[in-house]
């Protein structure tokens, strides 16, 4: 039978026995808000665990948006003309009221970029500033707060410090370090430097296992909230999608109990039931296609769906190569999971050359490499990138599930369409 995945903008067909595929990647397929515009209202009116924004706002001179960047898909350029139309009608005029982009540790964006993020309107309106973690003279040190015994430094963008009412834009999806996106995460990482962002990261990689759907208990999302809490998030507004990309789900307020509450949401969402774990998982990194800093996503989510000793047969386009702002990334991958995390209790986030996020990053990709081979079918990585991953490159999805099949007889397999938002679940007899 014909099966199909996203590789970027395209999509890829291949052929599978349909009596050996056990699951194709199928969430829930909640219904798309009809009035986004009436909904987003009653949110900032109606919001959870704080008074409505604009209240929060009434005399604020310096309001400042957190909005993510291209690697995030929220739909900023519709929520915002809403949201500063809202402000307006309650007495906030269009100068006490800014952007700052929120990329973490990623590159800057281009003006494309944020043309596309937030619209024209907004770019001909507001005064956008961006943040980037490389511009140490950009970031305030505001001493450690502490995430459960770990002490997390805190540097953070001045431009979000000096606001008086900071309010964070973004989605909420599952998250491999985070346990889900959104929340306190569009602070930090999203306005930090790499020390606080090490910080945070590294008490994931030191993990017994891979956080992706952990909130409650995770020592990752736990630094950054503490690290919001100190800097004053205010307000957030979080989106979460449907399966096929449409706002289901709208919740605001307070960047802990709104952040829950869309979690619950998350979870119904992007959930794929499975009723068992499959021999070889074909899955796409779709949408989070830009770099493999990104597409790992789409491999952790099969983590979670193949049986110890399976094939990952993984379709990643990765357009931008491996990673920016990441030098050592390479190097960290290319070790063995018990020298990562060596490595790791030995670093210090003080230390930026020491590139803690990427051995994060690698704990993980070993984590998944230790439990299955992996195929990988993409443009954007050279044969360095592979070699340092230890992924065998195929030229079609379809050659590498032959060839899975071949090596594993009468495998089951498993399909992950999405695997950079899914949520592999095994159901339970």
């Amino acid at each position: 039978m014909k099966y199909r995945i996203p590789y970027g903008n395209k999509q890829i067909e291949f052929e599978a026995p349909q009596r050996s595929v056990i699951f194709t990647g199928e969430m829930t397929s909640l219904p798309k808000v009809e009035d986004l515009k009436g909904a987003i209202i009653y949110a900032l009116d109606n919001p959870i665990g704080t008074p409505p924004l604009k209240e929060l706002a009434k005399g604020k001179k310096k309001i400042v948006f957190l909005v993510e960047d291209s690697t995030r898909d929220t739909p900023v350029a519709e929520i915002m003309p809403v949201v500063t139309g809202y402000l307006n009608d309650n007495g906030i005029q269009d100068d006490a009221m800014s952007f700052l982009t929120a990329p973490g540790t990623h590159r800057v964006m281009t003006e494309q970029e944020i043309l596309d993020k937030l619209g024209p309107d907004m770019i001909r309106r507001f005064h956008v500033r961006q943040h980037d973690a490389t511009v140490s003279e950009d970031m305030v040190d505001l001493g450690h707060v502490d995430a459960g015994g770990y002490k997390v430094p805190v540097h953070i963008n001045r431009y979000a410090l000096d606001a008086d009412l900071l309010v964070g834009i973004g989605n909420i999806v599952p998250h491999s370090d985070a346990g889900y996106s959104g929340g306190a995460k569009i602070v930090q990482p999203g306005v930090c430097d790499f020390v606080t962002t090490s910080a945070t990261h590294l008490t994931a990689g030191l993990c017994p296992d891979i956080p992706l759907g952990m909130v409650e208990g995770n020592p990752c999302r736990r630094g950054m909230e503490e690290v919001a809490k100190i800097v004053g998030l205010a307000f957030i507004l979080n989106v979460v999608k449907n399966y096929e990309g449409d706002v289901a789900g709208i919740f605001t307020g307070d960047f802990i109990k709104a952040h829950r509450a869309g979690v619950k949401l998350a979870e119904k969402s992007f959930k794929v039931d499975m009723p068992a774990l499959a021999d070889i998982v074909v899955v796409s990194s779709s949408p989070a296609d830009l770099d493999y800093w990104q597409a790992e996503k789409g491999v952790t989510g099969a983590y979670f769906a193949v049986k110890e000793g399976g094939i990952i047969v993984f379709a990643a386009p990765c357009y931008e190569g491996l990673a920016h702002n990441h030098p050592r990334f390479s190097e960290w991958l290319s070790l063995e999971l018990d020298e990562v995390i060596t490595g790791l209790k030995a670093a210090s986030p003080e230390d930026v050359n020491a590139d803690i996020v990427s051995a994060v990053l690698a704990v993980c990709n070993c984590r998944i490499r230790d439990r299955a081979k992996i195929f990988v079918v993409s443009e954007g990585l050279t044969e360095e990138d592979l070699a340092a991953m230890q992924y065998i490159r195929f030229s079609t999805v379809q050659s590498a599930l032959d060839e899975a099949m071949r090596l594993i007889p009468n495998a089951k397999i498993g399909i992950l369409p999405k695997g950079g938002i899914s949520l592999p679940v095994l159901q339970h007899s």
